[in-house]
């Protein structure tokens, strides 16, 4: 499958991109989409989630974020719970499962839980560690039953065409299915706010950044009716946000050594407003008279 850019620019609107006031980023001069301004291919993407991403790069630690990742997950569940009117021996498909901590929880509120990623360690872990359904694979090229329910958990950012994503989704999902995606809003207060410096942007491995109204009319463009918008708060053991603040903001990986042995690793939950979850329904389609 092609997976360049569009000529004409906009994964959203195919509207003309250009530069954005934040540097390094384009923006849609018709619908606002931002995105990065970078010419890697999904070859040179899909490397940048290996191991090094995720205990180091990106996280401290990934596992050890298992229990606030859960929160978090548990808290989506229950919004998908009484979106649905009940969970249990629904089929869902996870992109972008990385260690399969979201399939593990589904799997205990009794869905019929898979999922698929690029990382080859993530999806090892899931599988042999977890005992979950995961594969690694690019879904895009992957050939898939109709499913329920499909989550896209701080996925979307990363993908060189996210539209082609949503695009397969729209299609793998049964009619009144859900596709739920997590992402950063550009457009909210804190993003407007801190501008260049919003902890979002950091391209290479966040490429685009959606507002609600973007994120909305790509699902839409798809067939998808947009039925939730909420900006939770985000779960997070402290020593990975000190590592954040410490390691990748301020270069001081020794400081954070000694703050992670005077302070002990809880969990806190923080919300800033410029996180967004967003689920959409497949429409059924329509009786005709006969």
């Amino acid at each position: 499958m092609d997976v360049s850019i569009p000529s004409g620019g906009c994964l959203v609107c195919q509207g003309p991109l250009l530069a954005s006031r934040l540097a390094g980023l384009k923006r849609c001069v018709e619908c606002g989409f931002v995105t990065a301004d970078t010419a890697l291919d999904a070859g040179a993407i899909a490397a940048l989630y290996g191991r090094d991403y995720f205990h180091g790069t990106e996280y401290h630690d990934y596992v050890q974020e298992r229990e606030s990742l859960r929160h978090n997950f548990e808290l989506r569940l229950r919004t998908l719970e009484s979106l649905t009117g009940g969970l249990n021996g629904k089929s869902l498909l996870e992109i972008g499962c990385a260690y399969g901590f979201f399939l593990e929880l589904a799997a205990e509120r009794g869905l019929d839980a898979h999922g698929v990623d690029v990382t080859e360690e993530g999806v090892r872990h899931a599988c042999k560690t977890l005992g979950v359904r995961a594969q690694q694979a690019d879904y895009l090229a992957l050939r898939t039953a109709p499913v329920d329910l499909i989550a896209m958990w701080d996925t979307v950012e990363h993908l060189r065409r996210p539209d082609l994503f949503v695009a397969k989704a729209a299609q793998d999902l049964r009619p009144n299915g859900l596709l739920a995606v997590t992402t950063g809003d550009i457009a909210s207060v804190n993003a407007r706010l801190r501008g260049s410096r919003w902890r979002m942007i950091h391209p290479p491995t966040h490429l685009h950044y959606f507002s609600v109204a973007t994120l909305s009319r790509l699902l839409e463009r798809n067939g998808l009716e947009v039925i939730h918008v909420s900006h939770p708060g985000v779960s997070r053991q402290l020593h990975a946000i000190l590592y954040m603040l410490l390691v990748q903001r301020l270069s001081a990986p020794g400081l954070h050594a000694f703050a992670t042995l005077a302070v002990p690793n809880v969990s806190i939950t923080l919300n800033l407003y410029d996180i967004m979850f967003v689920v959409a329904r497949k429409s059924a389609p329509v009786a005709m008279d006969r």
